[in-house]
């Protein structure tokens, strides 16, 4: 929580730091979470893409969101206190959930003491100068892509924190079914499967590859088929399937959802998830080739069984990151734990040859902070980007202007449920005469903050968001023609607008001449100013056209 209450501490401070967002790194994907928790609040148990007002069915949902949406009702808490609070609470559960997995995998309690340390804190590589640059995928994941690192989605996100501790929770009870032969405990985990279905789908395709992949290696390697463990896996696997398939079901019968799922977030090259977990790749190679020693001191530390899964566990949650489907990255959360556990048992192994105790303990710590430095440089990202108020995406801020949040705020309470609005770019004329957007933080808010639907407001979320987001740019050109803005108010059927880069400083001098100045001074008469709803920082404009349609209401 440090850099978050350090950005509340500079709230207020300036008027561009009017009201503080409580999001960090990946602001905007938060903002989707808190738009299925805003309906969830509002009473919805079905999910709508706020995100867009192209037509849809309706019949998502996400069980998660609606628990945490639903408490927000009951206890008229604000969103973003429950949002961090299940973070924090999840993150406790989960971490527990993992002590438990090393009790089962782990024999020597030291190398389960240096296991847990990793998967708290470490990371990769990505901390070094020539490698902590914005690189995107062509950096070291560690960076960039916080599921991959435990340390980053406790942090940061409490969707990875309860599909981490669902995952840990499959895993586990199968471990136990297997070590008991009861088909309960495979039921347990199922059960576990078929929430972790609903709430993050991309996870059971892991499991599955995982399980799957676990038991041809023992029966390979015990030249023998187990019926029973294959027996346990289908129950399991068969009630993780019920939720995951009604997900395959919306992705097959809802266009909006399909062109969702159909956006590309491809894995980068290994090289780069190699970096991205560092110090850990050769401490867990170390501790796998150890444990095929016969030697007493390996076999205390990783029992055959144990080091066999864990192995399987990090070759497959790998591969399965590099199939051929556009969502490929997405599949790469859990694989930091078999690493760091196996990580753990190496470091423990080369520990084993200090022998003062103190010795040992300084040497651990040492390996731990070493390991944790690109967390501790993501933190300081984070307080950095609340300090000059841009979020690693460019084009959203973690603060508003006062006035802002009030236009926000007056359409929660006054805008007809399911009514489309539309906060407008703020926009900038390059050097080049181009106009380029500059920021869309008030329509990746508005949906989770109004709960009404935007027509352009989310990369991944609004389809075609490029060029959707392009139409309200050129929206606001002075060579807009009147036709052109009435055809795409009444498409959208979007009936408020909200145009915030007003203030002087969201602005250069260019920019305001020759493009925002034309369009407040020549308002057409089908937008009508709001004055309780607008103040020097947003204005306001409701839509007097009828509406052609688009409402996703």
């Amino acid at each position: 929580m440090l850099p978050y209450l350090f950005g509340w501490s500079l709230q207020g401070l300036q008027p561009s730091r009017g009201w503080f967002s409580w999001l960090g790194y990946n602001l905007d994907d938060s903002c989707v979470y808190l738009s299925w928790m805003r309906q969830a609040s509002d009473g919805s148990f079905f999910q709508r893409n706020l995100f867009t007002t192209d037509p849809q069915t309706g019949r998502q949902f996400n069980l998660f969101f609606f628990a945490l949406g639903s408490l927000a009702r009951w206890t008229g808490l604000p969103l973003l206190l429950v949002y961090h609070a299940s973070r924090i609470l999840l993150g406790a559960a989960f971490l527990r959930a993992v002590w438990w997995l090393l009790e089962m995998l782990v024999r020597d309690s030291r190398a389960r003491l240096a296991a847990f340390l990793l998967v708290c804190f470490s990371a990769g590589l990505g901390w070094l100068p020539r490698l902590w640059q914005p690189l995107g995928n062509a950096g070291p994941t560690d960076i960039w892509q916080p599921e991959a690192v435990t340390f980053l989605s406790l942090y940061l996100n409490p969707l990875f924190v309860v599909s981490l501790l669902l995952m840990v929770g499959v895993i586990g009870w199968m471990l136990v079914a297997e070590r008991t032969r009861q088909a309960r405990y495979a039921l347990t985990a199922g059960l576990c499967g078929l929430l972790l279905g609903n709430i993050h789908t991309y996870d059971i395709i892991t499991l599955m590859a995982v399980w799957g992949g676990y038991l041809a290696a023992k029966s390979a390697a015990e030249r023998r088929l187990d019926a029973g463990a294959w027996g346990r896996a289908l129950t399991a696997g068969g009630l993780s399937a019920i939720s995951s398939g009604y997900v395959f079901y919306l992705v097959r019968t809802e266009e909006v959802f399909a062109r969702r799922v159909a956006v590309e977030t491809l894995s980068p090259a290994p090289t780069m998830y190699l970096l991205g977990f560092g110090l850990l790749v050769p401490l867990a190679v170390y501790g796998a080739i150890r444990g095929r020693s016969e030697n007493r001191e390996a076999a205390a530390v990783l029992e055959p069984s144990a080091r066999l899964f864990l192995i399987v566990w990090a070759v497959m949650n790998l591969a399965v990151a590099y199939l051929p489907v556009p969502f490929q990255r997405k599949m790469i959360m859990g694989l930091h734990l078999p690493l760091a556990i196996l990580a753990g048992a190496g470091l423990a192994l080369l520990l084993s040859r200090i022998r003062q105790r103190r010795g040992r303990a300084l040497a651990l710590a040492a390996v731990t902070l070493l390991c944790s430095l690109t967390n501790l440089r993501a933190l300081l990202r984070d307080a950095e980007s609340f300090q000059v108020n841009r979020a690693q995406s460019q084009i959203q801020r973690p603060y508003l202007y006062a006035g802002e949040a009030k236009a926000l705020d007056w359409l929660r309470r006054n805008a007809s449920p399911g009514a489309p609005i539309q906060p407008l770019p703020w926009i900038v004329l390059t050097p080049n005469r181009q106009v380029g957007l500059m920021d869309t933080t008030l329509a990746a808010l508005a949906p989770g903050w109004t709960g009404r639907p935007v027509n352009a407001g989310h990369w991944g979320e609004t389809p075609s968001f490029g060029e959707t987001m392009g139409r309200w740019r050129d929206f606001l050109l002075p060579n807009a023609t009147d036709e052109l803005r009435r055809q795409l108010l009444r498409q959208t059927g979007v009936r408020y607008l909200i145009f915030s880069q007003r203030r002087p400083e969201t602005a250069d001098e260019m920019t305001t001449r020759l493009l925002l100045a034309p369009f407040r001074e020549g308002l057409p008469a089908y937008l009508r100013p709001v004055p309780e709803a607008s103040s020097e920082d947003a204005e306001v404009l409701e839509v007097l056209l009828p509406s052609g349609g688009g409402s996703t209401g």
